[in-house]
């Protein structure tokens, strides 16, 4: 197995605000220098350097994959947990957070904490002139660019998979539209292609969904708006209480509300700081380093249009630096569940872990 001919080591770190930090780092076996390094900049929400998760009866670190794929190519591989989040036991995060150093996980820390650790991973003496790529995914792909843009001259590329092209308060209005909502029910009712649901094609079912998923919810209770389709229009009228609520919270500093009720445990300054940043639409154009990003259309998360919108951008502006890869059906975990059941390396992995060898 790969993992038995790398060298693998945690890292404690004392950040600048003396909030000790903690990360996993994995070499390729030997002593020669490394050629290159990727550091992963995680989403957001509470995450550990194995984000050891659980899939039906098995359990597993998310982060084995990376380091095991990147160490076949001679790449380094580094990731760290969250501020105030350390090893815990129970499922589904397996964390264990210290609310009180969680608060300073905020985009501005997250980004020091890059520079920081760059500059102890460099007193490695194989690491010393290793070309260091980033590798952010979903709140990642923000945190990622704007490193770049604070260390020019530390960072070699950019990696960017679950791409936020927008601020995170504009991608929490898109999650809230109906819009991701109906990705899902396009995808499994939509057999006219039309865009919507009919009444027909809901009691069709062709995939069970409606007994398996929807618990034999009426088409009546999802048709909202009593047009006789099911659209996102529907959908954002049965978000828009849940949507409002979220929007109180975040007003009144309510973290208390946003633990107990927000799916990702998020603080009110870490959403109060991700609406004052720029978004990915202004600040990747800035860079002149490769950028790869790997996307699914599948992706409820955050919308496929912002690829599309940004490959569109950099066309305009006659820059060569941004390589888009976007994959039909997949998710915004480009299909790892598929590694965890069977073991293959879905296609948008192997696209992403040789990209790395490649420029």
């Amino acid at each position: 197995h790969a993992l038995l001919d790398r060298y693998t080591t945690l890292l404690t770190h004392n950040a600048a605000d003396c909030v000790t930090l903690t990360g996993k780092l994995d070499l390729p076996a030997g002593s020669e220098p490394v050629d290159r390094l990727v550091l992963f900049i995680n989403g957001s929400g509470p995450n550990t350097y194995d984000n050891k998760r659980q899939y039906g009866e098995q359990t597993f670190n998310y982060f084995d994959l990376f380091a095991e794929q990147f160490g076949m190519r001679e790449t380094g591989f580094f990731r760290w947990s969250t501020r105030g989040v350390s090893m815990g036991d129970q499922p589904p995060s397996f964390a264990t957070i210290d609310e009180a150093v969680y608060q300073t996980y905020l985009p501005s820390t997250s980004v020091s904490d890059i520079g920081e650790w760059i500059t102890q991973l460099r007193q490695n003496p194989r690491l010393q002139e290793a070309d260091i790529w980033l590798l952010g995914w979903s709140e990642g792909t923000i945190i990622a660019p704007l490193a770049a843009e604070a260390y020019p001259d530390e960072i070699s590329g950019l990696l960017l998979a679950g791409y936020c092209n927008d601020r995170m308060d504009v991608i929490f209005d898109w999650q809230q539209s109906g819009e991701p909502s109906m990705i899902f029910y396009r995808q499994y009712f939509d057999t006219d292609g039309d865009g919507s649901i009919s009444e027909a094609e809901y009691t069709a079912d062709p995939y069970n969904i409606v007994t398996s998923v929807l618990a034999d919810t009426p088409f009546a209770d999802i048709d909202a708006d009593s047009d006789g389709a099911i659209t996102a229009a529907d959908f954002a009228i049965l978000l828009e209480p849940g949507k409002q609520a979220f929007y109180d919270a975040v007003a009144r500093g309510d973290d208390a509300w946003l633990a107990e009720n927000y799916s990702v445990r998020l603080t009110r300054g870490w959403f109060r700081a991700h609406q004052a940043l720029q978004p990915n639409s202004e600040v990747l154009p800035t860079l002149d380093l490769p950028i790869h990003i790997f996307h699914g259309t599948a992706d409820t998360n955050c919308s496929v249009e912002g690829v599309y919108a940004i490959r569109d951008q950099f066309a305009a502006l006659g820059k060569t630096n941004l390589t888009t890869h976007v994959y039909g059906g997949y998710d915004h975990n480009l299909l790892y569940d598929l590694y965890v059941i069977n073991g293959a390396v879905p296609p948008a992995f192997v696209d992403l872990f040789q990209s790395i060898t490649t420029g």
